[in-house]
């Protein structure tokens, strides 16, 4: 039997009339009559007789009704849920970031939970940037946040989204030899060099760039988190290119200056990851919503007014 004839007998036991159960499923009164009579036929039984004011259901059409009733009422349900309610969900999102993002990301949402949706947990996980499928298909993650998601991953399934732009400069102590006065190529290559390189890279992001120009610097520390990094350099001569959105939360910005970098790193997007089998996954859809009311926006900070020298 087609499904929709069980649309339409359930609008004529709700309705008990022809013409109003038309206007409750949006479709004609001769459509309404046509699948009744298809119902009569598949169910050998008439269903309705004529009233004074309408409809109603013989004895048979009753009896079956509350036999059909539970069974349409599960389908109906299945395939229109309810509105999710983040006040009474109770369920464990489990995303990938790096402790750069973590530092961003996690004090503004966990407030936001706290209020909206008490009863959600939260577990994060190491951010990887090779290793994000894997990390969809086989360790079960719901969203990443963070950068870098090229073209063979968007084949995989994965979706993304931007939420706020990654500036990086090169950063280095105040009183730096290099703090001040022209930054030429070969004096910024030589220079001793910190970078960052996350779970699953092969080398620094930077290192790739300057590949890409037959460039190679002297790089000697390579760390995995980056919130060691601006510990580092406030403490040695080493430089480093990398988001300036660090100083912002960080105890050593007063310590620090930037410059730019004469092979200057491209503007990054940092933004969502999911796999496209999430996409219309009510509670995904909200809590990627919320990810993006809280920091899609350009006012993320970006201390674009530190110093620029070694004052």
């Amino acid at each position: 039997m087609d499904l929709n004839l069980l649309r339409v007998f359930a609008a004529l036991i709700s309705e008990q009339s022809v013409t109003r159960a038309g206007g409750v499923l949006c479709i004609s009164q001769s459509a309404v009559s046509n699948s009744l009579q298809r119902l009569r036929g598949a169910l050998d039984d008439v269903l309705f007789e004529r009233t004074a004011t309408g409809i109603r259901p013989t004895s048979r059409g009753q009896e079956l009704w509350e036999q059909l009733k539970p069974h349409y009422l599960a389908i109906e349900k299945t395939l229109s849920p309810a509105a999710f309610a983040p006040m009474t969900y109770e369920g464990t999102f489990t995303i990938a970031m790096s402790d750069y993002t973590v530092e961003r990301v996690m004090p503004r949402l966990s407030a936001h939970l706290e209020r909206h949706a008490p009863l959600v947990q939260v577990k994060l996980v190491p951010y990887s940037v090779a290793n994000m499928f894997p990390m969809f298909e086989r360790e079960g993650i719901d969203l990443a946040i963070g950068a870098n998601l090229d073209d063979a991953q968007s084949s995989h399934g994965l979706r993304a989204e931007t939420l706020w732009p990654i500036h990086s400069r090169c950063l280095m102590r105040r009183g730096h030899p290099l703090a001040q006065g022209p930054l030429a190529v070969d004096t910024f290559l030589a220079a001793r060099h910190l970078d960052v390189c996350l779970p699953g890279m092969t080398m620094p992001l930077y290192d790739s760039l300057l590949q890409t120009h037959g460039l190679q610097r002297n790089l000697v520390v390579t760390l995995n988190h980056y919130t060691q990094a601006l510990a580092v350099l406030a403490a040695s001569d080493c430089i480093a290119v990398l988001p300036v959105s660090l100083l912002d939360l960080s105890a050593y910005a007063s310590k620090l200056c930037q410059r730019e970098a004469p092979i200057p790193m491209p503007v990054r997007p940092l933004g969502l990851i999911w796999h496209q089998r999430h996409g219309t996954s009510a509670p995904h859809v909200w809590l990627r919503e919320t990810l993006s009311q809280l920091f899609c926006h350009p006012g993320m900070p970006v201390r674009d007014a530190l110093p620029a020298d070694g004052r």
